[in-house]
């Protein structure tokens, strides 16, 4: 092998690893999986299955601060009771969509920012929403798990 093939593989050989570390282009690559898997999550058909799957995404102390002025709501149980309370009728997502803007990764921290459209149902409403969106997340041996999660919101409109 000549010393430029030698010099060629070395630096392909520190650009798969910069990729496969934190802050490598792999992560991002993952971080924009974990928030597509956030957004599948919520459409899904069955209530039981969108609920497993929405908290699973979440750090277990996860923190939201919802839009409308809502108060934050930290933990996985508070954030069950948010989303799934206990006796309610299920939301219906029919329409959800991310679209991302930015993505920064640094060590095992990452943040994604973006616009999101979604419309869903909820005792017999039909509701359209739309805004701004950011979440942290923190990666660690089990992969990506947000830990704060805030929105943004135009008034909601009945479709």
């Amino acid at each position: 092998m000549t010393h430029a093939g030698r010099a060629l593989v070395i630096i392909l050989l520190a650009l798969a690893a910069a990729c496969s570390k934190p802050g490598g282009g792999g992560d991002e690559a993952s971080l924009r999986a974990l928030d597509a898997a956030y957004v599948a999550a919520w459409l899904q058909d069955d209530a039981a299955a969108q609920e497993k799957d929405v908290l699973a995404l979440f750090d277990r102390n996860a923190v939201i601060m919802p839009g409308g002025g809502l108060q934050p709501e930290t933990g996985i149980s508070n954030l069950k009771k948010f989303w799934f309370p206990d006796g309610a009728s299920p939301m219906v997502v029919t329409h959800f969509e991310h679209d991302v803007d930015d993505v920064d990764v640094s060590d095992e921290i990452g943040v994604l920012s973006g616009r999101y459209a979604m419309s869903f149902t909820y005792e017999n409403q039909s509701i359209a929403q739309s805004g701004n969106y950011l979440i942290v997340a923190r990666n660690s041996a089990g992969g990506w798990r947000i830990i704060r999660m805030i929105w943004n919101d135009k008034p909601m409109t009945e479709v």
